[in-house]
């Protein structure tokens, strides 16, 4: 009993140093899902705290906008999200609104062709 305790131990420690490394490398972070739940998300150019799917009011296995909570002000950037299916991507790049920064702020990004939820698996932010 005494030496599983002492491997479980261990293991949680490697794994905090593994992520503890990983997090000092990323030049951007995000969490790592949406309501929709589908796939890694990534950002450029902003550190994302939260990020949330509107669904189609109509349709809810359709996606109506996503919203960003950025801790980075990007105020007067020009501010992307591109959804993808593997390498493939899904309708087009989406143009984002910004909303007014204080101590975060938030992006939110209309997709104009409410793509299907199952339809992408990969959600980018691009702020340039």
């Amino acid at each position: 009993m005494r030496k599983s305790t002492k491997l479980v131990g261990a293991i949680a420690v490697a794994g905090a140093v593994a992520a503890s490394g990983a997090a000092f490398t990323a030049s951007n972070t995000m969490p790592a899902s949406s309501v929709s739940g589908y796939g890694q998300v990534v950002a450029t150019g902003a550190t994302i705290t939260d990020v949330s799917d509107t669904l189609l009011s109509t349709d809810h296995s359709k996606l109506a906008s996503v919203t960003f909570t950025s801790s980075t002000d990007v105020t007067g950037k020009t501010v992307s999200m591109t959804l993808k299916n593997g390498s493939t991507v899904v309708g087009s790049p989406y143009t984002c609104t910004l909303g007014t920064y204080s101590t975060t702020m938030t992006i939110t990004c209309d997709t104009a062709d409410n793509p299907q939820l199952d339809a992408f698996d990969t959600t980018g932010l691009t702020v340039i």
